[in-house]
């Protein structure tokens, strides 16, 4: 028997939540890190992108808004280049 055939006999459902709406489309993500170090995420966003930080030196730019992923990645670099420097090891 062809599994992968079989699985493709059934048409396709919606998906509904428990109120009834369709649910929104999965958004895409970019991982944005510098020197090997993972500063935050860089999410699609209806006016860009979003930038959902999870590094304590770019926590200022948490949930900020970009126009690209380019923008948010420089912004990001350079507040982890600032606080890396401010703070000696």
């Amino acid at each position: 028997m062809n599994v992968w055939r079989s699985l493709h006999q059934f048409p396709t459902t919606a998906v509904q939540t428990p109120n009834g709406d369709s649910p929104s489309p999965m958004r895409r993500s970019r991982p944005i890190e510098v020197d090997g170090v993972f500063l935050g995420a860089a999410v699609e966003h209806e006016l860009g992108v979003r930038f959902i930080a999870v590094d304590v030196c770019v926590s200022e730019m948490d949930q900020s808004i970009w126009p690209s992923v380019d923008y948010a990645y420089r912004s990001a670099r350079q507040l982890f280049k600032a606080a890396r420097a401010a703070t000696p090891f």
